[in-house]
């Protein structure tokens, strides 16, 4: 009889968010990493990705557990689309083997030595959570913009340290603390919850500079992006709508206006301070403040009518919103 393969020390874990070609490239990316502890790869999948059999034949290492999704990952609101990202997630936390877990995306292009310096992080500090760098592929300007909104308080140089935030784009977890909390995230991975469980423990969330993803998001549409920062937004405010009290989310609703200056001025200050992508970023001003203005109005939404999102079908519930 042989021997059982020995568990890999680390798992990483590939969320679809768009698809096609961005998997093949962050697949390619980790096939090519150097100096790696013995890990594998895990991409759920459902029958909304019409690449699966391709990707099965041209990375065969991969695993690719199947779940069902409802048909929401191919649902024309972004925000019904989310909720299939946060499944899949879940899904590939619950298939994961190794000794500390890893979570991307497929718009995410891990750095040659990614998995080396997760493995050399989790050695040395012993927290919870580690978190890296997320830095832009280059683009005009709206990608520009997209990637401030969504990634600007990670970009590089990041200061290391203890954090409140660390994204599911770039993050690994040691496996006790998160099977600790495993009932924040079972069903459905939400950033913030499980972020905030491991807190609550009195675990610590980190930030290590030297483990650097690169966003790629290819080709965007000024329409396309409008309408998925507004479904994000009202995504967002929907969940928190229900775990904040009455008075809270009425007070929020009025506040939210308010956000977008609020939000340009986070980013100014954090471009600033970083000093490295100022001339992007005065590039990408204009349509950053569209793109805030639409995030707002969609947290707006989502604080009025306490609904995430406008589709009332099974899985989306109010309750079933969730934190972007």
């Amino acid at each position: 009889m042989q021997a059982a393969p020995a568990p890999p020390r680390l798992s990483v874990v590939v969320t679809c968010t768009t698809g096609g070609t961005h998997v093949d490239r962050c697949l390619a990316a980790l096939a090519a990493q150097r100096d790696a502890p013995p890990f594998e790869v895990i991409v759920p999948v459902d029958a909304s990705l019409p690449d699966v059999a391709r990707w099965r034949e041209a990375f065969p290492d991969v695993r690719f557990p199947e779940l069902a999704t409802d048909g929401i990952g191919a649902a024309r609101d972004p925000g019904v689309r989310h909720l299939a990202y946060d499944l899949r997630r879940a899904t590939g936390l619950g298939a994961a083997r190794g000794e500390w877990i890893a979570l991307t995306e497929d718009h995410a292009r891990p750095a040659p030595d990614w998995c080396a310096r997760i493995a050399a992080a989790h050695e040395r500090w012993p927290h919870a959570a580690i978190g890296g760098a997320i830095d832009n592929a280059g683009g005009p300007a709206l990608t520009w913009a997209v990637y401030f909104s969504d990634f600007g308080r990670y970009q590089s140089p990041l200061p290391e340290g203890p954090s409140d935030y660390v994204s599911d784009v770039n993050v690994s977890y040691k496996r006790a603390p998160l099977e600790a909390v495993a009932a924040s995230w079972r069903s459905a991975y939400h950033e913030t919850a499980v972020h905030g469980a491991l807190r609550a423990r009195g675990e610590v969330l980190w930030r290590d500079p030297s483990i650097v993803v690169v966003q790629e998001r290819g080709t965007l549409r000024p329409g396309a992006c409008l309408r998925e920062r507004f479904a994000w937004g009202r995504l967002y405010a929907g969940k928190r709508a229900h775990e904040v009290g009455r008075a809270k989310r009425w007070q929020l609703a009025l506040l939210a206006p308010l956000l977008p200056p609020l939000l340009l001025w986070r980013q100014t200050r954090t471009s600033a301070a970083r000093g490295r992508n100022l001339a992007p970023f005065a590039r990408a001003l204009p349509w950053l403040a569209v793109l805030l203005v639409a995030w707002s109005a969609g947290e707006t939404v989502g604080l009025w009518t306490g609904r995430p999102t406008a589709h009332a079908r099974r899985g989306i519930a109010p309750e079933a919103g969730e934190s972007a």
